[in-house]
């Protein structure tokens, strides 16, 4: 599926994770039910090559370890959400894409992991700098699973935590250009994980999606979490396509491979069909969108039905570069 051309001096990877988005609310997918108006992550698959039987663990933690270390849970150990019963973390030995990175071409890949962590506990403290201590040389964002409010948030930046309230979406792209545009002498290597669409269910800033008469009262968001989520979707759209932008203005675009996933199925509260949830391994708990687009891309606007899972991340990406 990949190619080795030589035709870019610079390969730049942006892996980029939507939280609890199943592949039925994708309308670029045959089986999609209701949908979310994604428009920059839908032109990704007329540049790159979507598939159609692409899995993921059936929670979050479990996913990103996977993709992180190309190991399954019964080798990382990190079977369950971080931080929920019986669950472990992430050990820092372990080989990472990051790591192998700097193995591979030291100091000349630039890599930053912006956004979402969850694969260790926040205490002690010096835990802060985990992702650091695994290999990247930028970590932004909200290291545990969840948010407790998308507009006051605590954000993590390279061990040290302080508080945000720029809404979290806009916040996670807005770091993601300001390091882009730090690091882009060097082949860079950015893992952007969103916490978008995952609960709190919340009422994104109006010029970020379509939604216009929702209240974004606690009562009205218990009535119709499906019209919030969707909204929240279409935020993290909206966003993606300044991401791009940005990359198109910088002369970045048509050398960047941009992959597109989501970590897990939708949550409970929004699926669309009985028992296919984040957390089941029911098919829509485990069936996710898939996406890979840039210049690494042989005969673009593809589709594959090849059996592909998350873990096959870690090795695509090292390939690549």
């Amino acid at each position: 599926l990949l190619t080795t051309s030589t035709a870019f001096a610079q390969r730049n990877v942006i892996l980029i994770i939507a939280d609890d988005l199943g592949a039925d609310y994708c309308a670029f997918y045959e089986n999609h039910l209701d949908t979310v108006n994604m428009p920059n992550v839908r032109m990704l698959a007329g540049r790159g090559v979507r598939f159609t039987n692409a899995w993921s663990n059936p929670l979050c933690s479990p996913t990103r370890a996977g993709i992180l270390t190309g190991r399954y849970s019964f080798r990382t150990g990190v079977g369950n959400a971080v931080g929920g019963a019986d669950s472990r973390v992430l050990d820092f030995n372990e080989l990472t894409i990051p790591k192998m990175l700097k193995a591979f071409k030291k100091n000349n890949i630039a890599t930053a992991n912006i956004g979402k962590w969850h694969l260790q506990l926040a205490t002690p403290k010096s835990n802060l700098m985990l992702p650091n201590s695994m290999g990247y040389d930028h970590y932004e964002g909200n290291f545990l699973g969840a948010l407790t409010s998308y507009v006051d948030w605590n954000k993590v930046t390279n061990g040290v935590a302080a508080n945000c309230t720029t809404y979290a979406t806009t916040e996670t792209v807005n770091n993601a250009v300001t390091w882009i545009a730090a690091n882009r002498s060097k082949p860079y290597f950015l893992w952007l994980a969103f916490n978008a669409p995952h609960t709190p269910f919340h009422l994104p800033p109006k010029e970020l999606h379509s939604y216009q008469t929702l209240s974004g009262t606690e009562a009205d968001i218990a009535a119709n979490p499906k019209l919030y989520f969707k909204a929240a979707a279409e935020a993290m759209d909206h966003e993606i396509g300044r991401l791009f932008d940005s990359l198109k203005a910088f002369g970045d675009w048509e050398n960047t491979d941009v992959i597109f996933i989501g970590d897990n199925g939708d949550d409970a509260n929004v699926a669309q069909t009985k028992g296919g949830a984040k957390g089941s391994i029911y098919q829509d708990g485990i069936s996710v969108p898939f996406i890979i687009a840039g210049p690494s891309i042989i005969a673009p606007n593809r589709v594959s039905d090849a059996l592909v899972n998350t873990q096959d991340l870690f090795g695509t990406i090292l390939e690549i570069f």
